[in-house]
C-alpha cells in the first residue's frame, strides 16, 4: 500500500471517529432532553440543548476538518477536481454549441462574431462622423 493511500485511509478513519464521537455526544444530549425522552415538558430550554449539540459537533469536527483540508492529499484531490470540472465545462459548452447549431439557433461563437462586427462598424461610423464634422467646420477644411 502506498504512503499516499495509507494517509488517505488514516484521514478517513479519523474523520469517521470524529463523526462517531459527535453523534454519540449528540445522542447523549438528546437523551437528557425531556422533550425527546418522554418526560414532562417541565420548562426545559430546548435552544440550550441544540446550542450545546452544535458546539460539541463544531469542536469535535473542526480539528479533523482543518487537518484534512490542509493535507497534501486534499490539495491534490481538489486540484484534480478543478481540472476535471474545467474539462466537463468545456465538454458541456461544446455539446450546447452543437445542439444549438443543429437547432439553427445562434451559438455563443455566432453572437461573439456578430458583436465584433458591430463594434467594428461602430468604430468606422465614429471615424466617418469625426471626418464629416471636421469637413463641415469652415476653417479646418483642407483640400486633397
Amino acid at each position: 500500500m502506498s504512503n499516499e493511500s495509507s494517509d488517505h485511509s488514516e484521514q478517513y478513519k479519523k474523520f469517521y471517529e470524529t463523526w462517531e464521537k459527535t453523534m454519540t455526544e449528540a445522542m447523549d444530549i438528546w437523551r437528557s432532553n425531556p422533550l425527546f425522552n418522554g418526560e414532562a415538558h417541565g420548562g426545559s430550554d430546548n435552544a440550550a440543548h441544540y446550542k450545546k449539540f452544535y458546539e460539541t459537533w463544531e469542536k469535535s469536527s473542526s480539528e479533523i476538518m482543518e487537518k484534512w483540508v490542509n493535507s497534501p492529499l486534499f490539495a491534490a484531490n481538489i486540484g484534480k477536481a478543478v481540472e476535471k470540472s474545467s474539462e466537463l465545462k468545456k465538454y458541456f459548452d461544446d455539446a450546447v454549441e452543437k445542439t444549438l447549431k443543429n437547432m439553427r439557433f445562434p451559438t455563443k461563437s455566432d453572437v461573439d462574431r456578430l458583436h465584433a462586427s458591430i463594434n467594428n462598424l461602430e468604430e468606422k461610423i465614429n471615424d466617418l462622423t469625426d471626418k464629416i464634422e471636421d469637413l463641415n467646420q469652415p476653417g479646418k477644411a483642407t483640400k486633397k
